[in-house]
């Protein structure tokens, strides 16, 4: 069985998450089914989220056909295994990022949790084209690259942190699911998470495992900008500004802001600004105040934050808070 350290039942129930919503939820437990939302935002895209506290472990055979799979588990434990592949453990604050270009098969234990929190975004090859324009070979191909693969399959497989702009859109995942249940807008709001997700973890986690080819940064500048960035995620309830950024990493200002636009798509201040936000909308779903929000991710007063907050977020802080917790009480 590949490792998994929880026995698998000798009748085990096959799921397949492309067809998780024509099921209906048929053969999942009532423990685990009741933490289940599940939207198909277009064909293809399929997103379920798990938010409860389920009483025993969960063990199933999974089966899909040519698809990408990103799950983010914020809270929890995992086991997995492809057929004839490798085992995989996941545990708090880790992503499961899949990609297969081939039908495969495995097996799945969750174990039971008293605050289990899992986002899944499952997209069909077909779907992923339509979505981002790029092909099940291309992500492959640079997933390959960053040595995430498994070289007798056409399949690769890799863990990655959960970071703080990935707690972040899982948060507003399951938030839209509730804000905007019945919606068209839910399927647009869906679809563009799911796109979000994917380029942030090809940004974040494919080109810093070593997949660089991409990048058009000037390779003598592409480690200090890149210890910038780590420098703003590590400290950024300081005031910085590009002057002091640029000295402390060794490169002129005009140079790492031009590293920042290409590697990242943003000014210095601009990614300061996404990083400290997606810190305070992990603080607000964790029930802090706005005050003590804003003071902690590094801003001056709490209408400065407030305005940012709005002006990025598109409504203030204290009314995402407040719809946040009615759709996690709803849940």
């Amino acid at each position: 069985m590949n490792g998994l350290s929880s026995e698998l039942p000798p009748a085990i129930v096959s799921h397949n998450p492309a067809k998780m919503v024509e099921n209906k939820l048929d053969g999942i437990p009532d423990t685990w089914r009741q933490t289940m939302l599940l939207e198909r935002p277009n064909d293809g895209i399929n997103i379920c989220s798990m938010y409860g506290s389920p009483d025993r472990n969960w063990a199933f055979q999974s089966e899909t056909d040519a698809a990408l799979s990103m799950s983010f588990l914020v809270n929890g434990r995992i086991e997995a295994a492809i057929e004839d592949g490798v085992d995989v453990r996941l545990e708090n604050d880790q992503v499961m990022l899949m990609a297969s270009n081939q039908p495969i098969s495995g097996w799945d234990v969750f174990l039971a949790n008293d605050d289990f929190k899992l986002v899944n975004i499952h997209i069909s090859a077909q779907a992923l084209m339509g979505l981002t324009g790029i092909s099940m070979s291309d992500l492959l191909q640079q997933m390959r690259a960053a040595k995430l693969d498994m070289p007798h399959m056409d399949v690769c497989m890799s863990t990655l942190p959960l970071n703080s702009s990935l707690r972040r859109i899982a948060a507003e995942i399951v938030h839209a699911q509730h804000r905007y249940a019945g919606s068209p807008l839910s399927k647009l709001f869906l679809c563009a998470k799911a796109a979000e997700a994917l380029t942030t973890i090809v940004s974040h986690g494919i080109n810093q495992h070593g997949n660089i080819g991409s990048v058009r940064a000037l390779p003598t500048d592409r480690p200090k900008v890149v210890r910038a960035k780590a420098l703003l995620e590590n400290t950024y309830t300081e005031n910085w500004n590009v002057a002091a950024l640029a000295q402390a990493v060794g490169l002129n200002e005009k140079r790492l802001q031009a590293g920042f636009q290409t590697l990242f798509g943003c000014s210095v201040h601009e990614c300061l600004t996404r990083i400290r936000l997606d810190v305070a909308l992990a603080m607000l779903a964790h029930g802090f105040s706005v005050t003590h929000t804003a003071q902690s991710v590094g801003f001056s007063t709490s209408s400065h934050f407030s305005k940012t907050f709005s002006q990025h977020i598109g409504v203030p802080p204290k009314r995402w808070a407040k719809e946040w917790h009615l759709s996690k009480n709803a849940h």
